[in-house]
């Protein structure tokens, strides 16, 4: 009579095929082509140093989808800085005036005449946008969105779930926008300063960008967001932003450590790597051109796509073993496809030197956090990050009463949404910190 397995020896089991089948992943075409591309368009560089520069961290705190129905969504959301200089932390209030966090209502929903959206300051003082702004802010996004979407899939009946998903996802790009917003508004404010957003340059969903037949872009959003023109922020603002992500797909962390050989650095760019990497993409076009566009935008993506803007994208790691994604904007693709895979020489060579510059600035300073992320990187995070205690025992028991009082009804449908008894009860929690 054979023996019963043990749970420890049918784990291993599955651990055993999971192993086996990823170590053949590399004997996969479409593995080896990224494979191989993403060795030739970067190599692995070295920490230099960077000029000194006031650094502003940025960072957000809300509550994603949690006041969500299929009609509105509800966002309650905390934005701040963090200032570096030299080795010293400071509030964006010392160097700016403006409020140490600052917290915005962001709500949206269906309406008869089309899409609202609402961006409602909740203090006194605001960085960003103003209360005597937020009202003629949130009608020219209704009136972006709603026109935008009018024209992309039209009015007929049949048109209002594809915009309505669209316009969902909107929302959630107009929310992370402002952290970019936010950050042109530190720039104007703080001399000779750089700006670090927590996350990747690249906000909205996939790296192909959004859609041309909108008729419009994210910098547009983050014009109207700012109030500042548009040319203004591509050419003061938009090269002194980088963004840096703590979490990125498994492949790219594969390949990260396998680029970096285990040890600390980035993945620079030269005239000559971004010339192995046409040379490859030529290959690969001929295949197949939709592969080889994919491979360009997971290292060089199109932002603004209307306005001819694009981030570049590379791998760092302090330790050799945590990946960041660190990116910075550029006015070019750096290999244009569509001319006969042409290296952009004088962009390149552009992007790399920032590269170098801004990974040394920012890097100078590391804290002992996993990672070794780069000091007030992470004091930000914890400077705007909403609290379980505060939503739950204050924020929405708040606003059942406002529902209560305003509607004249004690059990009107919206208090679901703001319910965290009723979303236990039916046997889940949100995930707030």
């Amino acid at each position: 009579m054979s023996k019963t397995p043990t749970l420890e020896e049918r784990l291993k089991a599955v651990v055993r095929i999971m192993v086996e089948d990823y170590s053949r992943l590399g004997e996969l075409d479409i593995f080896k082509i990224r494979e191989e591309f993403f060795r030739s368009f970067y190599q692995p560089a070295g920490f230099g140093e960077g000029p000194d520069h006031p650094i502003v961290f940025v960072d957000s705190g809300h509550t994603g989808k949690a006041y969500s129905t299929d009609s509105f969504n509800f966002t309650l959301m905390n934005l701040g800085a963090i200032v570096r200089r030299g080795s010293n932390l400071e509030y964006i209030t010392n160097s700016s005036g403006a409020p140490e966090v600052e917290s915005y209502v962001i709500y949206s929903s269906i309406t008869s005449l089309g899409f609202r959206v609402l961006i409602q300051p909740l203090d006194e003082r605001q960085l960003l946008v103003e209360s005597d702004r937020a009202s003629e802010v949130s009608e020219m996004l209704s009136s972006l969105l709603t026109q935008g979407l009018d024209s992309a899939f039209g009015i007929s009946l049949g048109s209002w779930d594809r915009k309505i998903r669209y316009f969902n996802r909107m929302v959630n790009y107009i929310i992370s926008l402002m952290e970019l917003s936010y950050c042109v508004k530190a720039l104007g404010r703080i001399p000779d300063s750089i700006c670090v957003l927590d996350g990747t340059l690249v906000r909205w969903y996939g790296a192909g960008g959004m859609p041309r037949r909108i008729g419009f872009d994210g910098l547009d959003i983050v014009s109207l967001l700012t109030g500042v023109n548009k040319d203004r922020i591509v050419g003061e603002f938009l090269g002194k932003i980088y963004g840096l992500a703590k979490t990125t797909k498994f492949t790219t962390i594969a390949r990260s450590r396998r680029l970096l050989e285990g040890r600390g650095g980035y993945g620079s760019i030269s005239v000559g790597s971004v010339g192995r990497a046409s040379k490859m993409l030529r290959d690969v076009y001929v295949k197949d051109p939709g592969i080889a566009e994919k491979l360009l935008h997971t290292v060089v993506a199109p932002v603004y796509g209307r306005h001819g803007v694009y981030a570049l994208r590379t791998p760092l790691s302090v330790d050799g073993v945590n990946i960041y994604v660190f990116s910075l904007y550029t006015r070019s693709p750096l290999i244009k496809l569509r001319e006969g895979f042409v290296v952009d020489e004088a962009s390149v060579e552009e992007a790399s030197r920032r590269l170098a510059t801004g990974v040394g600035t920012i890097f100078s300073k590391l804290t002992k956090a996993p990672g070794y992320p780069p000091h007030g990187f992470m004091d930000v995070d914890q400077l705007v990050r909403l609290r379980k205690e505060y939503v739950r025992k204050k924020f929405e028991p708040r606003m059942i009463s406002f529902i209560r009082e305003v509607s004249g009804r004690v059990n009107h449908p919206l208090l679901e949404v703001f319910k965290y008894e009723a979303t236990k009860r039916l046997g889940y929690l949100r995930g707030f910190a």
